[in-house]
């Protein structure tokens, strides 16, 4: 089996134009839609310095990235609108040529080396359906996908993030006894069409009055100290309340370290610890119809997700009460 990844993307820079009303969701989806094509390249250069062990002299390597879509399908109706095809990666692999005369080894660089990804677009809930490759990881695809966004639609700044599955945070994070650091993101949800929360709401218009497209918390205690964060304090817990309510919808992701009851070393990353996946047999994974049939089941299933655990946590705290009384616990400190 193949796991398959789940991203939102996300309108950023436009976002509060969204709130206004002056240009919706649906609108620039569908220019989405409409420019979308296989010509636009997202070009990602690195530039290494490094000292020549034979010369003992600084020497400067220049590589570059090159991305595209690739077989793109399309398909619009009044129901659904979804844009199929294969994110392509391009970039040169640094290899050795063994010269018969002279016996040695020659450096060489395949410049035209391509891996791709096959991917179904959503474009009404806004979710991207995918599987990784050797070399091609989601964080790459993610960001990929994100500046080709940005070079088609010239007005309007995305952001793309995995969606999590709220089951898996609260699994994870309940592992942890003492907290040493904390770090949030959040950004501004595409929520014209969403009933959301209140606490999610008053942090969209604080955003919003602020002009503010993507907000980063840190909380962070010295490692000597032997209490850890304060996890019940109101400032790190309402933090903790809305980062729950974003991550899981894709508007973010959390980051946590500390320790475990034994003392172990925890890190917890929203993205690599409690992505929302689902599978597809590993003989269907590039079979895009296959693949789209797959990702219509997921997406499903991430939505009865949400309201499952919506219900099941009556709009209460992140932080209930689970039987960790030091990281846990649903009471705040005045």
């Amino acid at each position: 089996m193949t796991i398959l990844y789940y991203s939102k993307v996300n309108v950023n820079s436009n976002i509060f134009s969204v709130y206004d009303k002056q240009i919706s969701i649906s609108e620039i989806m569908n220019s989405v839609y409409t420019v979308l094509d296989d010509k636009k390249e997202y070009v990602k250069k690195d530039i290494r310095n490094f000292i020549d062990n034979d010369t003992g002299e600084s020497r400067t390597i220049e590589s570059q990235e090159i991305y595209n879509f690739s077989e793109l399908i399309k398909f619009k109706d009044v129901n659904e609108m979804y844009i199929m095809g294969k994110l392509v990666r391009r970039y040169p692999i640094h290899g050795e040529s063994f010269d018969d005369k002279t016996r040695k080894s020659i450096p060489i660089v395949h410049e035209n080396n391509a891996t791709s990804i096959p991917f179904y677009f959503d474009l009404n809930s806004e979710i991207i359906t995918f599987h990784v490759r050797n070399k091609f990881g989601y964080k790459q695809f993610n960001e990929a996908f994100r500046n080709l966004l940005d070079e088609f639609i010239y007005d309007v700044g995305f952001e793309v993030f995995l969606l999590n599955d709220p089951f898996k945070v609260f699994e994870r994070l309940e592992m942890l006894q003492k907290v040493r650091k904390i770090r949030s993101t959040i950004i501004p949800p595409n929520v014209n069409e969403e009933a959301l929360e209140d606490l999610f709401n008053r942090e969209t218009e604080e955003l919003k009055q602020s002009n503010i497209t993507k907000k980063t918390s840190i909380f962070e205690t010295h490692k000597k100290n032997d209490k850890g964060i304060n996890i019940k304090a109101r400032m790190v817990k309402q933090t903790l309340d809305i980062s729950k309510v974003y991550i899981e919808r894709g508007y973010g992701k959390l980051e946590v370290e500390g320790e475990t009851a034994d003392g172990t070393h925890f890190r917890y990353d929203s993205e690599k610890d409690s992505y929302f996946n689902t599978s597809i047999e590993e003989e269907h994974k590039d079979n895009m119809e296959k693949l789209k049939d797959a990702a219509k089941r997921g997406i499903l299933s991430f939505f009865s997700k949400i309201k499952i655990n919506k219900e099941n946590l009556n709009h209460g705290s992140f932080m209930k009460d689970k039987g960790n009384k030091n990281f846990i616990n649903g009471d705040i400190d005045e």
